[in-house]
């Protein structure tokens, strides 16, 4: 939530990336977007709440989530 304020970000703007049940739980209750990465020793179901399980940030698809690929040039907003 302070990264968000810092960042004068809504957190229903926001996308958050985590590993540990305790970040999934603080960003749901900013209202923000959750992908998790949890450690494969970690029980999943610590992690239902969240919107995207990865096992590996390389599954991540910017797309889905309405943000450029990885390989598009970024549109500049002026």
């Amino acid at each position: 939530m302070l990264a968000a304020q810092r960042l004068g970000a809504k957190p229903e703007h926001c996308l958050v990336f985590e590993d540990s049940p305790a970040g999934l739980e603080a960003a749901r209750r900013a209202g923000m977007a959750v992908v998790v990465v949890p450690d494969p020793d970690l029980c999943r179901e610590q992690f239902d709440g969240a919107d995207e399980r990865l096992n590996s940030l390389e599954e991540f698809w910017p797309e889905r989530w309405g943000l450029p690929g990885f390989h598009q040039t970024p549109v500049a907003h002026g």
